[in-house]
């Protein structure tokens, strides 16, 4: 089930990330697969998790839609395939369940895959995109992670995002009890964390799995742990460290928006490009 760098790196990173906003958005089209219905207060506060979604992904020229993959709505045929890539949000549900619509899912991820479209899984969609692909999923051996996480990227995380100079820690919000279990084969870890074994992977060039929210904000995690409290399904020690975990340190969601754009749209080979060319000169 998924739910729903340090301050005095920041200059460096907002520096070296130059490269990457400096590549214009190609007006391409993608779709938000929403695996979950939208809670009562991201309605009220933002209009939806697709609005979510597009705060942190979306820019001009572009075209984006939400379908309700949770409720069985999936693009197919000439739709699907007008369609440059894909987000897979998360969700309550769990990854390695059998319901119709999450082996509707599974399907229509191979399926994608195959036809070379560029796919982004968060929290539950980092997992089904695991098991999709040939993985692993399940409980995690060492229970919920509710909170700001620091991650940390692997040396093949930093050769791929090398225009980035990803720092050392990438704090995420966090909100999870399922995991990765087993990679896929030839899939790539990119990034750990005390508690998760697989923070991040990517498949190929074209797909990618977060296991961390870098579309949340506080409120929104409070939101989620507020409910789950009152249903008994965490602890108050659990919610009260979550709390807590946001003022040792706060997420990079720039850091984070530009790793996420960076990966869905397809811009890494060229800003890996430019930034050899730029060692050389």
């Amino acid at each position: 089930m998924g739910m729903g760098p340090l301050e005095n790196a920041a200059s460096d990173v907002d520096a070296a990330a130059s490269a990457v906003e400096a590549v214009p958005a190609r007006g391409g089209s993608y779709a938000v697969l929403q695996c979950g219905e939208d809670s009562e207060y991201v309605r009220k506060a933002y209009g939806g998790y697709f609005e979510v979604f597009r705060a942190l992904l979306a820019e001009d020229g572009e075209r984006w839609r939400v379908y309700r993959a949770v409720r069985g709505e999936l693009p197919v045929g000439t739709e699907a395939a007008a369609l440059d890539g894909f987000v897979i949000s998360g969700s309550c549900s769990d990854a390695h369940g059998d319901e119709p619509w999450i082996l509707a899912l599974v399907d229509f991820i191979r399926r994608q895959h195959a036809a070379g479209k560029r796919i982004l899984g968060v929290c539950f969609g980092h997992q089904i995109l695991c098991r999709a692909l040939g993985g692993k999923t399940g409980r995690s051996k060492k229970g919920w992670d509710i909170g700001v996480s620091c991650i940390h990227p692997t040396s093949a995380a930093a050769r791929l995002f090398a225009p980035l100079k990803l720092p050392v820690h990438m704090p995420i919000i966090e909100f999870h009890q399922d995991e990765v279990w087993e990679l896929p084969p030839q899939a790539e870890v990119l990034a750990r964390s005390e508690k998760t074994g697989v923070e991040m992977f990517r498949f190929g060039d074209r797909v990618m799995g977060v296991q961390g929210h870098p579309e949340y904000s506080k409120d929104i995690l409070m939101s989620i742990a507020d409910r789950l409290l009152r249903n008994n399904l965490i602890l108050d020690c659990q919610v009260d460290d979550a709390k807590a975990s946001f003022d040792v340190r706060q997420p990079d969601k720039d850091l984070w928006k530009k790793v996420c754009r960076g990966f869905l749209k397809g811009r890494l080979q060229s800003q890996q490009q430019q930034h050899k060319a730029q060692l050389v000169l």
